[in-house]
């Protein structure tokens, strides 16, 4: 069952970090940070089949970006395509072996690489959690907790208690001190409004299914989630970690994304109360920026209105909460039967998204559907800081432009209620398009089919 990536070379597992959940590093003063998520090993094996002298992905980071540290966003693993349903726990241990120490994949010697005095430190989402959209009711949570820990080289005290692989790392001290808040949206998170059959072994096409369910009952809003995110002894640590801070750059990392109007996807939109209790927990940190990945396409997302291009000539302290989504390193909404689908959904779904962030033309959206990754670029003379997603040649394709590192949001409350608000602007004709889309799914489908009958063959 287990794929073996093309002439595949094998290497010792890297000794565990001396690394704890909630670490402290004030020896690493940051300047070069990367970010990235969903990784498939059977991805990286069709790009070798294809063109064996390709190059990794981790190497084209490594040469664009000589990060200090990598943060997982989610999804470092996915399962064998064969594997229907969630993932046992030995497949999915045996697919963090296989990235630690197969040098064809490209990690186990990026891993390795003496650049990275910070290390690797990120949150899980589902795939690596173990089920296409499973949240809390997902059976061995706690094995899985722990085969993802023992992945990223953490050491655990007394087996873990903790519920779920949430933690935080300080990098640096003051006045150069960043802090990385990475939050798990899966162990306690509660089932969608209509639950997903994105993990189900019997329903066909269940992924598809689920993005429907989510944007019709979103839509349409035929019922409101008021179901859990984190989990209270999450929310606990979290607004514990934020208040005793003293750090000038703030990374929260969340798998799922943040402030993305777009109803298909797995968010925190489809969780409102959530949603809210988060925003306003983080309105006041200073040099805040949010991370986020799963959706197969990168993106930069803002609560109010932000043209980065203004942002590079202003020095003002009142800005807007901005999310980064780089998604992903090894395949994007662009490929597959979905990809003419891709584009025309993001473009649905413009009211997030932050102006002027596209390199290519600041009238452009800015969004990118083709692998990518992300960066973070300080700079503590100007006390500035700006986020960029990469295409996979390491080409600059989405810039937030310069972010104050002593500057909070501090947005007011009506800015904060709009983000619900921006969701619910798409309510007509939701139905229709959905409508839309599945009879175009169906249609597309049925003329794979026929085009692959005998019959058909035989007349042609």
């Amino acid at each position: 069952m287990q794929e073996e990536a093309v002439g595949s070379q094998m290497l010792p597992e890297s000794p565990d970090c001396d690394k704890l959940l909630d670490a402290s590093l004030p020896n690493v003063h940051l300047t070069r940070i990367a970010f990235g998520s969903c990784h498939s090993r059977g991805a990286v094996n069709k790009r070798l089949s294809a063109d064996p002298n390709s190059k990794s992905i981790w190497d084209v980071i490594a040469e664009s970006v000589q990060p200090q540290t990598f943060l997982w966003t989610g999804d470092s693993v996915y399962p064998p395509l064969e594997v229907k349903g969630d993932t046992p726990l030995d497949i999915l241990k045996n697919e963090f072996h296989q990235m630690k120490t197969n040098t064809t994949l490209g990690y186990a010697n990026f891993i390795h690489n003496n650049m990275l005095v910070g290390g690797v430190h990120g949150t899980w989402d589902d795939h690596d959690y173990g089920g296409n959209d499973r949240g809390h009711e997902l059976k061995g949570k706690d094995d899985r907790r722990d085969a993802f820990l023992d992945f990223l080289g953490v050491k655990r005290k007394n087996n873990n208690s903790r519920q779920g692989v949430y933690s935080s790392v300080e990098f640096g001290q003051q006045p150069r001190k960043v802090k990385v808040v990475l939050l798990d949206t899966r162990y306690n998170r509660s089932k969608h409004c209509i639950p997903s059959v994105g993990s189900h072994p019997y329903v066909p096409h269940g992924a598809i299914i689920a993005c429907l369910t989510r944007w019709i009952t979103s839509g349409l809003n035929l019922c409101t989630n008021n179901g859990e995110v984190l989990g209270e002894e999450q929310w606990a640590w979290l607004e514990r970690e934020l208040a005793e801070s003293t750090a000038s750059i703030h990374i929260i990392v969340s798998s799922i994304q943040v402030l993305t109007t777009n109803s298909v996807v797995e968010s925190w939109g489809h969780f409102p109360k959530e949603r809210e209790r988060l925003l306003k927990l983080i309105n006041h940190v200073s040099g805040l920026i949010l991370l986020s990945g799963d959706v197969h396409h990168a993106e930069i997302s803002t609560i109010t209105k932000h043209d980065s291009m203004n942002s590079k000539t202003s020095s003002t302290a009142q800005r807007s909460i901005i999310e980064v989504t780089s998604s992903g390193l090894t395949h994007s909404c662009d490929g597959g039967w979905y990809g003419p689908f891709c584009q025309p959904i993001l473009d649905y779904f413009p009211k997030h998204r932050f102006q002027g962030g596209n390199v290519a033309s600041d009238t452009d959206p800015s969004y990118f559907t083709k692998k990518n990754f992300g960066s973070i670029s300080i700079d503590w003379k100007t006390r500035k800081f700006d986020v960029k997603v990469h295409d996979e040649s390491g080409r600059v394709v989405l810039n937030t432009g310069p972010i104050e590192i002593d500057a909070a949001a501090n947005l007011s409350e009506s800015d904060l209620d709009a983000v619900d608000e921006k969701s619910y602007l798409h309510f007509q004709n939701m139905a229709a398009v959905a409508g839309l889309m599945v009879i175009g799914f169906l249609f597309h489908r049925f003329l794979i089919k026929r085009r692959r009958s005998p019959k058909h063959s035989k007349s042609e």
